[in-house]
Formats: structure tokens, sequence, C-alpha cells
């Protein structure tokens, strides 16, 4: 070590040990406390978003969670600690050599996480994943540049290029409208600045920054402080664009569950309320508009997808009644009201007068025959629904325009009722 470098070094302890004073041997005076204080709260903050990423799991919490410490490990350089825990300023320098450049290595690790995926720039990811290598890379020949075999001004300079670099990466960032890279500018604003003024004090006024502990400590507390605010707004963000694509899958699994045509239920929306509905149905009933094709076949089909629509309007009139529509003119209906064979065949002979209303050009009544069946505990949709079709062909065979009810389905014996 030159014995240039020697005097500086013990200048820069010999004004730690003095900030202390003879009231630090017997008690912590208020600069002790203070710095004391700021050190608790870079840890309490790296505890906190350590904390965070155990419930979130995003990993540019444990990157920041590490610089806070490193940058915590930084306090303890500056006096007046430093005059009290290094007893040699050589050691000192070292470790506030590495503290710098570890912090620095774990800011460009942050901002390689942090920065939000939609915006894609892998190679602006690139750029800041480069600054971990080379400041860690700093960090371990900081005992060469101590021991003055690599020569200071080279770290210096080597810490500019990683700023530079960091620096560059923010504005792309911004430029792109990147929430996070715009409060990290924020937060990293006032340390840069710290920063470039005591390089420009060193290697151009050539003494160093008159108050620069003081200085880089309220601009770091001041990093502490908004990059959580910036988290907090991110999260916002991210949570409201998750809800808004929660919102969009849930219009889109419900749109999968609907009849385009009527808005009603489609088969998949039936199977679905029938498993997992809170009220198991009573009674099913499948209902089908009668003589159907000859409305397609003399009105068109677009007359008679308005009568389908008034279809599913009639069955749905009813709030103890789900319908549903199978395909065609053929409908289904969960039924679970206590009289439920009444409430089908209700909504059986509202066809005719809702169609009516709806489609006032159709010069005939659009009547429906249906089917009914009690549901058991054990059965199926596709059970029900069997059962149903059976009392359907039988309503149909009967003459149509009305209700059958399968009121005994054991094997080797069946019942069909009418329903008046």
């Amino acid at each position: 070590m030159t014995a240039r470098k020697r005097q500086k070094l013990a200048a820069a302890f010999a004004g730690c040990k003095n900030v202390i004073g003879a009231r630090a041997t017997a008690q912590m005076d208020w600069a002790s406390f203070t710095i004391g204080a700021w050190i608790a709260c870079m840890v309490a903050f790296a505890v906190g978003a350590a904390g965070l990423f155990l419930v979130i799991r995003r990993v540019f919490l444990l990157w920041l969670s590490a610089r806070l410490l490193a940058i915590g490990a930084l306090g303890l350089t500056l006096p007046p600690l430093a005059g009290t825990l290094f007893a040699d300023p050589q050691r000192l320098l070292v470790t506030r050599l590495v503290a710098t450049d570890v912090s620095i290595a774990f800011a460009g690790a942050l901002m390689a996480t942090y920065l939000e995926r939609a915006l894609g720039h892998q190679r602006l990811r690139r750029l800041f994943w480069a600054i971990f290598p080379m400041g860690i890379a700093l960090a371990l020949c900081a005992p060469l540049f101590a021991d003055d075999f690599l020569p200071l001004w080279l770290h210096t300079a080597s810490v500019l290029i990683m700023i530079a670099m960091m620096t560059s990466g923010l504005v792309v960032a911004i430029r792109s409208a990147s929430r996070s890279a715009m409060f990290q500018a924020i937060a990293w604003g006032p340390a840069l600045a710290v920063g470039f003024v005591a390089i420009y004090c060193e290697l151009v006024l050539g003494g160093p920054f008159p108050f620069y502990a003081q200085a880089m400590l309220a601009a770091l507390m001041f990093e502490a402080i908004v990059t959580p605010v910036g988290l907090g707004s991110g999260f916002g963000t991210v949570q409201r664009e998750r809800n808004a694509a929660l919102a969009q899958m849930q219009l889109a699994t419900e749109a999968s569950a609907l009849d385009p045509l009527t808005g009603i239920a489609n088969r998949r929306g039936l199977k679905r309320t029938f498993l997992s509905g809170e009220q198991r149905p009573k009674g099913l009933a499948v209902i089908d508009c009668d003589l159907f094709k000859r409305v397609n076949d003399n009105f068109g089909h677009d007359t008679g997808d308005r009568v389908l629509v008034a279809v599913g309007a009639a069955l749905g009139a009813n709030e103890t009644i789900f319908p549903a529509r199978l395909g065609g003119e053929e409908f289904v209906i969960l039924l679970y009201g206590e009289d439920w064979q009444r409430d089908a065949e209700a909504a059986r002979r509202n066809i005719p007068a809702v169609v009516g209303q709806r489609v006032p050009d159709l010069p005939f009544p659009v009547t429906a025959s249906a089917g009914l069946s009690a549901i058991l505990a054990d059965d199926s949709l596709e059970s029900a629904i069997k059962r149903a079709d059976r009392a359907l062909y039988a309503a149909k065979d009967a003459g149509r325009d009305r209700s059958i009810a399968l009121t005994d389905f054991r094997r080797h014996f069946t019942r069909l009722e009418e329903v008046g």
C-alpha cells in the first residue's frame, strides 16, 4: 500500500473515531442511536421482504431482501459505528467496498426479476443480470484494491460502468411504460446523485464529500421507503390485471355453459348445475316443441329461432325451474319445487302464450309435449333424462300437447300417468 493511501485511510479512520468522542465509551450518543435505528430499519425491511416472499413466492423479493441487508452492512462502515467496529482502517475499506459492490450486484438481479414480464425485453433482463456477476467479482477483488495491488480508480471506474448499465436499462424500461422501473428510478435517484457527487469531489476536487455519510444514509432510507411503495403499486396493478383475467375466464366459462341462441343453459351448463347445485332437483322434464319442423319449413329458420328464444323465456319464468336447451327444439328443465310435476306442467302450458306474444306473426299456436321423471338419490343426469325421454315418447304417442310422468320405474314394472 502506498504512503498516500495509508494517509487517506488513516485520516478517514480518524474521522470515524472522532465522531464518537469520549461519550461513546460511556453511553450511546445521538449519532450512534441514529445509525443504529437506520440499520435496524434496513434489517426490518429485509425481513419483511423475505416474509412476503413466503406468501406470494416472487423471487425479486429475495433479491430486495439481500440488497437491504447489504445496505445495512454498508451502514456499519459509516461513522460513528465504523470507528468502533473496525480497528484496522484497511479492513474498514474492504468491508465498505464489498458492501457497495454486493448491493449493486443485488440491484441488478432485483431489476432483472422485478421488471414486468408482459413488456418482454429479454435483452434488457440480460443487461440487468450482467450487473450481478460484475458486482460479485468486484466484491471478491476488494482486498486487492485495499492492498493497492489494484488501483482504487479501477474499482471506481467499474462501479461507474455498472451504474451506467443500470441507468441505461432503467431509461429503456421507463420508455416502455414500466411502472416498476419508474418507481426504482425514483427510489435510486438520491443515492445515485450522492454517489456521483462523492466521485466528483474525489476525482475532480481532490477531497471527500463533506457530508457523504449523512447524505447517503438519507438517500438509502429514501430508497427503502419508496421501493415498497412501488411494490405495492405493482401488486395492485397485478391484482387488477389478475382480477380482469379471472373475470374474462369466468365470462368464458359461463359462455361455454350457455346456449348462444336462447341465452339459457346448454347441455354442459345443465350437467354442471345438476352436479354442483346446493340443492338436488326433485324432478326433471324433457320438453319438445310439437311439429316444430313446419315452423322452419313454412316461415324460415329466423322465425324458428325466434320461437325457440320464446320457449326458453317461457321455461325460465319460474324461479324453482332451471331450464336448458339440449339442441334443436328439445329442452330440459330441472324442477326444485315441492309440487314439481305441477310446476313442469305450468311451464309447458306457458309456452303457447309466450310464443304468441313474442312471435305474433305466426298464425298457429306452438304447443309442446313433456316427459317427466322424479330424480332418485343415486340418479345421474343421463339416467333421469333417459326415463323422461320414455315418458316424452308416450306423450307424443298420446296425441302431443300434454305432459306424462313416469311415476314408477322399477325394473319389471313401469306406470305412465298424464299430468293434468
